[in-house]
């Protein structure tokens, strides 16, 4: 991501500064590591584990589960294809321990992260006490800690929505659907972003019957056209039901299972699960300190300064919520605390989505850039026309790269097998506005997916080779 200057420290030429930061995830923790690098006597405070939603209840859970799902996926492929045969079983309970065992493992290398660089961890609740102490209330009892900066880092919960029966129907958010030690027969899901299209596509493919149900009028609304399109195809391949424009008004448990009503219709399901976005939880006692907020969002400045001393990054700051985001706030928050005067840039955020199919993100939609930029230039290749695509039976997808009249590129959609390992690609090319010509003289090595990304930006000046 490009920053306005960049600037080399050195632990002998910084004076120690005390730095409290109030959440172990991942803006937290990597603040944390900057922070300790950069001189700083650091303490991190987490209430429960070490990693935050992402490690815990979150992105690697779920891409756990994603991988098994291909896994079998690939396996029913190939036997349709005759080159294997044989009927395919699976263990639920034991993809969910394997899951548990990746967490711990993580969670394990954070903490050693945590005491090799001098970083003291307290387990408890952060509350503002002033403008320079935070009050800890633990298992041990309470301790009150002192700072000249402070980060907060305090993330977000599943969002609940105002609706009849909601709350005591038992319906499922994210980490529910984690730990649910069974398959369903059927579930619901209210919501149709990403994180409804991943679960949808993970419960579908172990043999739940799933049914998504959206109040906008499509899934993904965010998402270029073209990328909703072809995922909205390709759950329904998958004998996903998808219904858009459509409201949920109360939702009750019966003996069997739920139902959920929208108007004179109703949908019956074994579980139901709401994936409707996340809320901040900021800690308690910001009014000591003059923060601002919006919603339970922190406002934050391009520094990420929240007040005096203060900054925010992460969930706790509203969208987007990644922890890719909330580590490169982290980073920037602490580095600012030493004077490097950085901004944060919005302009090339990827953002990966591991559903049906796998889709990768950055940069200005279609529709975005028409809107920003007026004249563009729109190139296209399928991964029908890769021959890596083919070998490896994933020929579904495509690539799409974006640029303005002068060819700098403003942002690139992938969606196929691949799509979120070529975002480092895409992302560098987005942060640091790179050409189609300079796609045009990159060497891409053959044969690899990202033969379709090259293919895609010389498609746009008119130059696909293969298409």
């Amino acid at each position: 991501m490009a920053y306005n200057n960049r600037i080399i420290f050195s632990r002998r030429s910084i004076v120690a500064k005390r730095i409290t930061i109030i959440g172990g995830g991942p803006a937290g923790y990597v603040a944390a590591i900057r922070a300790a690098q950069l001189g700083g006597k650091v303490t991190l405070i987490e209430k429960d584990a070490l990693g935050g939603v992402c490690t815990n209840r979150g992105c690697i859970p779920t891409k756990t589960y994603y991988h098994y799902a291909e896994i079998l996926h690939d396996l029913g492929a190939a036997i349709k294809d005759k080159i294997f045969a044989g009927e395919i079983s699976h263990d639920w309970m034991r993809m969910l321990r394997k899951k548990d065992m990746i967490v711990k493992r993580l969670v394990k290398g954070i903490e050693y992260l945590m005491k090799s660089n001098e970083i003291r961890v307290v387990e408890g609740i952060g509350k503002i006490a002033g403008k320079s102490s935070v009050e800890v209330a633990g298992g041990g009892g309470s301790e009150n800690i002192e700072h000249d900066e402070l980060l907060i880092a305090t993330g977000s919960v599943p969002r609940e929505l105002p609706i009849d029966g909601w709350s005591g129907s038992g319906i499922w958010d994210s980490t529910d659907a984690l730990n649910a030690e069974s398959l369903p027969e059927s579930l619901i899901i209210i919501g149709g972003g990403v994180i409804g299209c991943e679960f949808a596509h993970i419960f579908a493919t172990f043999g739940c019957k799933v049914t998504i149900v959206e109040v906008m009028d499509s899934i993904l609304p965010c998402f270029d056209p073209d990328v909703v399109e072809l995922v909205t195809k390709i759950l329904a391949k998958e004998n996903i039901a998808i219904r858009t424009g459509v409201a949920i008004e109360k939702i009750e448990r019966t003996a069997y299972g739920v139902i959920a009503h929208a108007g004179d219709e109703k949908f019956e399901a074994a579980e139901i699960m709401g994936a409707v976005g996340r809320t901040p939880t900021p800690p308690e006692g910001l009014e000591e300190i003059e923060v601002e907020t919006d919603r339970g969002h922190i406002i934050i400045d391009d520094n990420l300064v929240a007040a005096k001393n203060i900054y925010a990054a992460g969930d706790v700051c509203g969208d987007p919520y990644l922890a890719h985001w909330a580590s490169t706030m982290g980073e920037i928050a602490v580095e600012n605390m030493f004077g490097a005067g950085k901004k944060i840039q919005r302009h090339a955020i990827p953002g990966a989505t591991f559903t049906a199919i796998e889709v990768g993100t950055v940069g200005l939609t279609e529709p975005e850039a028409k809107e920003k930029l007026g004249e563009i230039k729109v190139g296209m290749f399928p991964y029908q026309a890769s021959g890596r695509a083919k070998t490896a039976s994933a020929t579904d997808g495509f690539a799409k790269v974006i640029a303005d009249k002068n060819g700098v590129v403003v942002g690139i959609h992938i969606a196929g097998r691949g799509a979120s390992e070529m975002l480092a690609t895409a992302g560098f090319a987005v942060s640091h506005r790179k050409t189609l010509d300079h796609w045009r003289e990159t060497i891409v090595a053959h044969p690899t997916f990202g033969e379709i990304l090259r293919e895609s930006a010389l498609d746009a000046l008119g130059e696909a080779l293969h298409k």
